[in-house]
């Protein structure tokens, strides 16, 4: 990593090293030399992948965790600000710096394609590094779900490669990113603990566009193209004759989306869903930027192994268990159409609400995209550290779905939902399991 003004070298300790994009960080850092040590309340997959490459990982959180060398330290932002080694690098006088803002300035350093957007990022960005890897480009990349390639998360690649990644509205730090490429997904007002109106959102976006070289968006998407104009490299992507790439037909089965493009290119994507075939495009889109032919890109989708967490599927004794993500009613109304593309028997949905506010913000919406659920329960909010004040909890959810779902109940005991459910489904049916908190340990109880 180039030195830069406030960002020191070595050594450096992560506090909360474990969650998805501080792994991809610590192992970029790793990998370009530092020595980096961190910890996290608990064990896993990706801390067991960091301590295999050398990172010193400790259990839970603790002033003497922190090493006496330690000259520096990132914070995820699911670490409160009065976390004890946070306290003891600050005594020391050693800055500490937010996640976002380290991964910003190491993207800066490199020839950047950033994936930006509301939802669909984490799949379109894992789709472009999918084209670009096996069209023979040795992209870098940081993203924010677990994908097959090396390093899971993070991998620096060719340093002269282009460097996949997403970037991140939720804290700000998109602001910061100079792109050389860039992909907007889907622009939609949400994250109202940061930006309490739409206008300051779409006042972020419209400072990353600035910063940027080329940048595709879907016509249609009001608030994408709204932010875009004036600036002079757009690219789009869409049905109609003045997009850049021309969405064709586009079929739905229950194991892949088939469509095609450009005057005749095929692709499938082995995901169902019609999102899936826009979130390809634009991968497509961003790849033929730095020379990829379109054939190419469109071929080697079929191979696509997805990412952990998006549209995750098990079958289990006949019933189709998936776990997603979606965290927000646009983006539970995408997981129900890929759903609805296996024709399931009945839909069992265990939700979690994530924010106070969010929850709030959205409530109404929440409740309508719930309409083809059959069996909905509602796990309590993932708070990320807001507190209940701040917006709606799951009983508040409850009642408003309550008038599509008469039978919708909070279910504080997972285990006895799971045990509850496994009695009922039949063979054919979907058991969901979405939202973007610690739902996720309920996946591997079915």
């Amino acid at each position: 990593m180039t030195a830069e003004p406030g960002l020191p070298t070595s050594p450096v300790h992560l506090v909360g090293i474990g969650g998805v994009g501080m792994a991809g960080l610590a192992r970029l850092l790793h990998q370009q030399g530092l020595v980096v040590r961190g910890s996290d309340r608990s064990f896993h997959r990706l801390t067991d992948l960091l301590q295999a490459e050398g990172v010193a990982v400790h259990l839970g959180h603790d002033a003497r965790n922190v090493p006496e060398e330690a000259k520096w330290g990132i914070r995820t932002p699911a670490v409160p600000a009065m976390n004890p080694e946070v306290e003891r690098l600050r005594s020391r006088n050693a800055p500490v710096f937010a996640r976002g803002d380290v991964l910003a300035k190491m993207a800066n350093d490199r020839n950047t394609i950033a994936v930006a957007g509301a939802h669909g990022k984490t799949t379109t960005s894992a789709m472009l590094l999918h084209i670009l890897r096996t069209c023979g480009v040795q992209a870098g990349y940081a993203i924010g779900g677990e994908t097959a390639f090396p390093g899971c998360v993070a991998d620096q690649g060719e340093p002269t490669a282009p460097f996949v990644v997403e970037a991140d509205e939720s804290d700000g730090t998109l602001m910061q990113y100079h792109p050389q490429i860039a992909v907007i997904t889907h622009v939609e007002w949400d994250h109202v603990e940061r930006f309490p109106t739409e206008q300051a959102l779409l006042d972020c976006y419209r400072r990353f566009v600035r910063q940027s070289g080329a940048v595709w968006i879907r016509t249609g998407d009001e608030h994408a193209v709204s932010v875009c104009e004036g600036h002079d490299s757009v690219r789009t992507v869409g049905f109609g004759e003045d997009a850049d790439l021309r969405m064709g037909d586009i079929h739905s089965t229950p194991e892949a989306v088939h469509f095609t493009f450009a005057e005749g290119v095929v692709c499938e994507v082995p995901l169902p869903g019609t999102h899936n075939a826009w979130n390809a495009l634009m991968a497509i889109g961003a790849a033929s930027e730095v020379g990829v032919d379109l054939q190419d890109a469109a071929a080697s989708l079929k191979t696509y192994a997805g990412v952990g967490r998006r549209f995750q599927r098990k079958n289990v004794r006949g019933v189709h268990v998936i776990q997603d993500y979606a965290h927000h009613p646009t983006e539970i109304e995408a997981l129900m159409d890929s759903v609805k593309a296996i024709q399931p028997g009945k839909i069992w949905m265990a939700f979690q609400p994530h924010r106070f506010s969010r929850t709030q913000h959205l409530l109404q919406e929440f409740a309508e995209a719930f309409r083809e659920v059959d069996h909905l329960a509602l796990i309590p909010v993932y708070a990320a550290f807001e507190r209940p004040e701040q917006g709606a909890g799951s009983d508040v959810l409850a009642e408003a779905c309550r008038a599509t779902h008469p039978e919708v109940q909070v279910w504080e005991d997972r285990s006895a939902l799971i045990a509850l459910w496994k009695d009922q489904v039949s063979e054919g049916d979907v058991i969901l399991i979405a939202g973007a908190g610690d739902v996720v340990s309920m996946w591997s109880e079915i």
